[in-house]
């Protein structure tokens, strides 16, 4: 999308630096513009700033506003203020949010909606979608448009709820008709160094593993080499890390998939070697944690007519076989898929997650102190063990841990 986004007024302390309360309107309305348009470039929207900083008056910000909203061609115009005149003292409930269109047959209608909704569940009451056909920018500017007054600056409990990120978030999230946890998942995505990225998958995936058995080296490895680290169009706007279309296996396997879908271009290899580009359907996700469970649930449970597609999967130790599993099963066209997922195994010594808890054992053996102790310094070591490891004694009596020799 091509949207448009400004913050209300001129900067504090020049005039018309819009309400001040128990916070500053112009403050406030900068600091949630900026985490939005951040957000929505980090997805892949191209967002023009059309905050004026420099008015003589107020109809000259309105003027300057205006005029940058309509230098450019745009699907959405959105302007970002504070509310004021709300009961000044604590009554135990927000006066809320609400958001203006110039017109409820407005295009933008729709977006305003969204986003007084989003708003709204974090807390604040919801004041709903208003139509305010005096107001300067909602009918100057071409695009459609929608003036989000976000909370009330002079009302306690707004101010103590509010919060510049979560705002943004859930403004971004109405605008995409996601959740916020979605547009947050894809702010920590887009926010992310490589490194950051890895860890934070491959943990991710060692919890993935302790309920799907599938190792967690696999699973990361999958995610950083399909979603780029996790900076891939795919990835940032649906969250699908792994590439998973929307129909697999005649989805005949268990899946928590809500049917939500992502359209776009993608690159498939032909036995030969040679590429085409399809446009396909993936599946989008309310978060990585959503994805993660979906494809696990499908390695584990997708079938080719009465067999499972990838037989052999759960359990399995070793991660090159694993990825063979993977390919012989059909998940990639790629002819080198295995050898390029072992790659990026290797380079992050991903089976350093694959520890994180034993997969199907009953028991944990430990190496006799005895081998290299006398008996009684290998005694000294068990309750030496047994008094700085306390999650030890709890394993010995869920019967995990059965001996320490």
């Amino acid at each position: 999308m091509r949207i448009n986004v400004h913050a209300g007024h001129n900067p504090d302390g020049m005039t018309a630096c819009g309400a001040i309360g128990l916070i500053k309107e112009s403050t406030e309305a900068r600091a949630v513009k900026d985490r939005v348009i951040a957000q929505l470039v980090s997805m892949g929207h191209t967002v023009r700033d059309c905050t004026c900083n420099n008015g003589t008056s107020q109809n000259d910000i309105l003027q300057k506003i205006v005029a940058a909203c309509n230098a450019q061609e745009a699907d959405l115009d959105i302007s970002i203020h504070f509310n004021a005149g709300a009961q000044p003292e604590a009554d135990g409930h927000t006066t809320g949010t609400e958001v203006y269109v110039y017109s409820t047959s407005s295009a933008a209608t729709a977006y305003a909606q969204r986003v007084v909704d989003s708003i709204a569940a974090l807390g604040f009451r919801n004041r709903g979608v208003k139509e305010r056909q005096s107001l300067y920018v909602l009918r100057h500017t071409k695009a459609p448009a929608m003036l989000i007054e976000c909370c009330f600056v002079d009302d306690p409990e707004d101010v103590a709820l509010y919060n510049a990120d979560r705002m943004a978030a859930a403004i971004v999230a109405g605008i995409m008709g996601q959740t916020t946890e979605t547009t947050a998942d894809a702010a920590k995505l887009a926010a992310m160094s490589q490194a950051e990225f890895v860890d934070w998958i491959g943990k991710l995936s060692a919890e993935d593993m302790k309920t799907s058995g599938i190792l967690a080296s696999v699973t990361a490895a999958q995610s950083i080499l399909e979603s780029g680290y996790g900076k891939s169009e795919l990835a940032l706007n649906a969250l699908n890390m792994g590439g998973m279309k929307a129909e697999l296996s005649g989805n005949t396997w268990p899946s928590a998939w809500d049917g939500k879908m992502y359209t776009k271009d993608t690159a498939e290899q032909e036995p030969d070697g040679t590429y085409i580009t399809i446009k396909a359907d993936f599946r989008a996700y309310s978060s990585v944690a959503a994805y993660l469970a979906d494809h696990s649930a499908y390695l584990t449970g997708a079938k080719d007519g009465e067999k499972l597609r990838y037989a052999g999967i759960v359990g399995c130790k070793d991660y090159r076989k694993a990825f063979q599993i993977i390919k012989d099963g059909g998940y990639a066209t790629s002819l080198d898929y295995v050898d390029k997922l072992c790659a990026v195994v290797e380079k992050w010594n991903l089976t350093r997650y694959d520890c994180a808890t034993p997969i199907g054992q009953s028991e944990i053996y430990w190496l006799s102190a005895a081998d290299v102790f006398t008996e009684a310094e290998a005694d000294a070591v068990k309750v030496q063990l047994e008094q700085t490891w306390p999650g030890l004694n709890l394993l010995k009596r869920r019967g995990i841990v059965t001996k320490v020799y």
